[in-house]
C-alpha cells in the first residue's frame, strides 16, 4: 500500500475513473484523498499521465472515445464539430479521427496535446448534451459548427446528414431555424451556409438523400417546376406506396435507385411500381449512375415527359 492512501481512496478512484471511461482528473484525485506525494508514486505504477492534468487508469484500453473523454477532462471544454457530429452518428462523412472541442475561454482556436480546441463566445445550456459520459454540444449546434468549416467539409455532405438525422428523429427544421435564429449575429460563420442548407430544404422538401437533392438540383438549375418528394400513393382507399417525387397533375411518378440496390430489392420495387401503374400512375427510374453520369439525358428525359403528359 502507498503511505497516505487507504482501500477506501482506491476503490474511489477506481470507480471516479470508470466513469469517465477510464479517466480521472489531478484536482478529482485529490478530492478522494489523494495526496500530492502519493500522486507521484500512484502516477508511476497505476495511472498514466494523459494530457496535463489528466490520468488514464491502468489496464484501460485506448478508444476514440476515451481519448475524446481525456480532452474533455483535461481541457473543461465539450466535444463539438466533426467530434460531435461522429457522437451523435451523423453521417460517416462528417466523423474522422480527429478530436474537436469548444470551450468559451482562450484564444479564438488552438492545438491542444489532445485535441483542436474552438472557441465560442456563446454556448447555453440548450446547446450542451452528453452522450454516455462525454460532454458534447447538441445535434443542432453540431450542425451549425459544421457549417462554418464548409468548405473544408462540403457543403453537401451537410444537407445529406441533415436529412437523414430528420429522417430519424434526431433533429427538425423547426428545431435548427429556432437555434439559427437565437444564435444568429454579425459575423457568427456557419449562419449564412446553415440558412442556405435549410432554405433549399424549404423549397425542395424533405428529401431523403443525397440522389433525391442532387436530382432535385439537376431540375432546378434547368429551370423545370419541381415535384413534391416523398408522397403518399393510395389506391381505392387503400396506401401503394411512398413516392420519391410527384408532378400530382400529371399523374406522373418519378423514383430514384440508389446504386447499392440488391436483388431482392429490386423485386419488391418492381411489385410496387405495379401497383401505382395500377393506380394511374405512369413511372420514370433513374438510377445512381443516371444522375451521377448523365444528369443531362435525366433532365433531357424529365422534361420530354412533362411536355407529353401536359400535351396528353
Amino acid at each position: 500500500m502507498i503511505d497516505g492512501m487507504s482501500p477506501i481512496s482506491y476503490r474511489a478512484i477506481a470507480e471516479r475513473a470508470r466513469e469517465q471511461l477510464g479517466h480521472i482528473t489531478r484536482t478529482q484525485l485529490l478530492e478522494v484523498g489523494v495526496t500530492p506525494s502519493s500522486l507521484r508514486t500512484l502516477s508511476n505504477r497505476f495511472l498514466e499521465p494523459v494530457g496535463f492534468r489528466t490520468y488514464r487508469l491502468a489496464g484501460t484500453a485506448p478508444s476514440w472515445r476515451g481519448d475524446v473523454m481525456a480532452a474533455c477532462l483535461d481541457t473543461g471544454a465539450v466535444a463539438s464539430h466533426r467530434t460531435a457530429a461522429r457522437l451523435h452518428g451523423l453521417g460517416a462523412d462528417l466523423g474522422g479521427g480527429v478530436v474537436e472541442l469548444v470551450t468559451t475561454r482562450g484564444p479564438t482556436r488552438h492545438r491542444h496535446p489532445l485535441a483542436t480546441v474552438h472557441t465560442t463566445t456563446d454556448l447555453p445550456s440548450d446547446d450542451l448534451v452528453h452522450v454516455g459520459p462525454i460532454p458534447c454540444v447538441g445535434v443542432a449546434r453540431t450542425f451549425l459548427m459544421l457549417a462554418a468549416l464548409v468548405p473544408s467539409v462540403p457543403q453537401e455532405t451537410i444537407r445529406t446528414a441533415i436529412g437523414d438525422a430528420a429522417r430519424e428523429g434526431k433533429v427538425s427544421d423547426a428545431w435548427l431555424w429556432w437555434r439559427l435564429e437565437h444564435l444568429r449575429c454579425r459575423g457568427r460563420a456557419g449562419v449564412s451556409v446553415m440558412e442556405e442548407i435549410l432554405r433549399t430544404r424549404q423549397r425542395f422538401g424533405a428529401t431523403e438523400s443525397w440522389l433525391e437533392h442532387t436530382f432535385l438540383d439537376l431540375l432546378d438549375a434547368a429551370g423545370l417546376p419541381l415535384p413534391k418528394v416523398q408522397q403518399r400513393i393510395g389506391r381505392k382507399g387503400s396506401f401503394v406506396a411512398r413516392v420519391d417525387c410527384l408532378y400530382a397533375h400529371l399523374d406522373l411518378v418519378i423514383e430514384l435507385e440508389g446504386y447499392d440496390a440488391h436483388r431482392a430489392r429490386r423485386s419488391e420495387d418492381e411489385r410496387r411500381r405495379r401497383q401505382l401503374v395500377l393506380a394511374g400512375k405512369r413511372v420514370l427510374v433513374f438510377t445512381y449512375e443516371d444522375v451521377a453520369n448523365d444528369p443531362v439525358r435525366v433532365v433531357a428525359d424529365v422534361a420530354a415527359a412533362l411536355v407529353e403528359l401536359a400535351a396528353a
